[in-house]
């Protein structure tokens, strides 16, 4: 079967929930209110400004993968930048190049919006080795360690 990527819209609110959702459990968060992100999702996808956006991989009518996507301005980026916030591919569809397709057209999206560059926050490459070589497998250079700080 052909794998087809395509750019969400707002009918696909409740399926990118779904899929970070699956994500965020796999990653191990015990407490994913999907209430939450669905109301999240929605007032990210209805933004005007146009800053986030996912591409959706499927296969016959099946959703098989996602990857987010948020714009920023940054002096050290040179201007414009993407962010990737998440990347998710169903277990059974893993290492079948599905997240190679998605990166590329990341690749191409950040080419016409006219990105200077592309970063991905990486999850910890001592539990997640495997994640950490398939992005630089797909051209990332690691910048050092991203840190967080709750303001809610």
């Amino acid at each position: 079967m052909d794998i087809q990527i395509r750019q969400s819209n707002r009918n696909d609110i409740e399926l990118i929930t779904n899929m970070v959702a699956s994500l965020l459990k796999e990653l191990g968060d015990r407490d994913v209110n999907n209430k939450e992100l669905i109301d999240i999702c929605s007032n990210l996808i209805n933004n005007e400004e146009n800053l986030y956006t996912a591409f959706l991989a499927c296969k016959d009518t099946e959703c098989i993968g996602i990857i987010t996507l948020s714009e920023f301005i940054s002096l050290y980026g040179k201007g414009l930048c993407g962010l990737v916030l998440e990347l998710y591919i169903v277990p059974n569809e893993r290492s079948k190049g599905v997240g190679e397709k998605l990166i590329n057209t990341v690749k191409k999206y950040g080419f016409q919006r006219g990105w200077s560059r592309v970063e991905v926050g990486a999850p910890d490459p001592e539990e997640w080795s495997k994640t950490v070589s398939f992005y630089k497998r797909e051209g990332f250079q690691e910048i050092g360690p991203r840190l967080k700080y709750h303001l809610k």
